[in-house]
């Protein structure tokens, strides 16, 4: 028998606010739990109204609850109570860890859904204008804060020039006010946010990266409001910083690499394995390298997230899945009853 594990802490983050909010919220009613929803301190408003629309629906009061407040004491009261038997968590890894811990005298059970560092293998054989273009976007999109964006570029040396002039060409992406239609980039969330990703870029050039495009500091024009420059690493070291930690803004590094063995190597040395990303011609090797990476999430020549399918990561990106059955069997326990044999 499979039965509601009970209540539910859920605790999601500001980058994704509404669709993480539902991937949490619909599995835990749809699977008959209560839950306990604290959002993001930085994006209380969405949560306020999806908790209108539990109300008109319909929901029997005390189903869903809302709780508004910063993670240390809000959450962290919600990962400690003894009375919630699950905990759902989405943010950063450091985040992730202080969930755990403090659930772990109660020993409830927890699912992550952590931070990545998410490696980009681009193969000389494959679309590369039509490919690095796209990745480019991709990790640029949402102003680079998405927790699966292909950070970390790989490229085979063969090809390595004709995709920096490729990138040189993209990656100088222009900022605009994010009010307008258009398909500007626009600010981080927040000055915590924006510093952070700041000292990054500043680390990457002490520690001898080349700036393709962009670079500390805040694009002309837009002094005001926490505005980044699209900036593109161009020979990295997987040992650096800006490819070593998750920098949470529209920053790209890109790293060289000779053989397909390497590649693989590169892109697996991360303390991460949330998604990663292959480019090229060749379908026998698209599939054996796939089978390769230690992430839990590979898209293939622009293959897109399919919906349904369970969102989630290896390593210190998480524990658990989002979406589909998977996601729906992290709210369930599992009982077996055992009768007598037969007379």
């Amino acid at each position: 028998m499979r039965e509601p594990i009970g209540v539910c802490g859920l605790i999601t983050p500001w980058n994704w606010p509404v669709n993480q909010i539902a991937l949490k919220v619909v599995p835990a009613l749809a699977t008959g739990c209560t839950c306990v929803l604290k959002p993001s301190e930085f994006t209380p408003l969405n949560a306020m109204l999806y908790a209108e629309m539990i109300e008109e629906a319909g929901f029997p009061p005390g189903v869903f609850n809302l709780v508004n407040g910063d993670g240390i004491h809000a959450g962290a009261a919600l990962s400690r109570h003894k009375d919630v038997d699950m905990v759902s968590f989405t943010g950063s890894t450091r985040a992730g860890i202080a969930v755990s811990k403090d659930a772990a005298d109660t020993v409830k059970r927890v699912t992550l859904e952590l931070g990545g560092k998410s490696p980009n293998i681009v193969f000389a054989d494959a679309d590369l204008e039509e490919r690095v273009r796209a990745s480019i976007l991709e990790c640029f999109n949402n102003s680079g804060q998405s927790c699966d964006a292909p950070t970390r570029m790989l490229v085979e040396r063969s090809s390595y020039d004709q995709v920096l002039d490729i990138a040189r060409r993209v990656g100088a992406e222009e900022v605009g006010d994010p009010t307008k239609e258009g398909s500007h980039i626009g600010p981080l969330v927040s000055h915590i946010q924006y510093e952070r990703v700041q000292a990054l870029i500043e680390a990457g050039v002490a520690e001898g990266a080349i700036l393709l495009v962009g670079g500390p500091g805040k694009p002309e024009g837009f002094e005001t409001g926490y505005f980044v420059k699209p900036t593109i690493f161009v020979d990295v070291d997987n040992s650096m910083r800006i490819a070593r930690e998750e920098v949470f803004g529209p920053v790209l590094a890109i790293i060289p690499f000779d053989t397909e063995d390497e590649a693989i190597a590169i892109a697996n040395d991360t303390s991460y394995g949330l998604a990663a990303y292959v480019q090229t011609g060749d379908a026998e090797r698209a599939q054996r390298v796939a089978a390769r990476l230690r992430a839990g999430m590979v898209h293939i020549n622009g293959g897109p997230h399919r919906y349904g399918s369970p969102f989630g990561g290896y390593k210190q990106s998480g524990n658990g899945r989002e979406g589909g059955t998977f996601g729906l069997e992290d709210f369930l326990e599992v009982k077996t009853v055992h009768l007598p044999d037969a007379a």
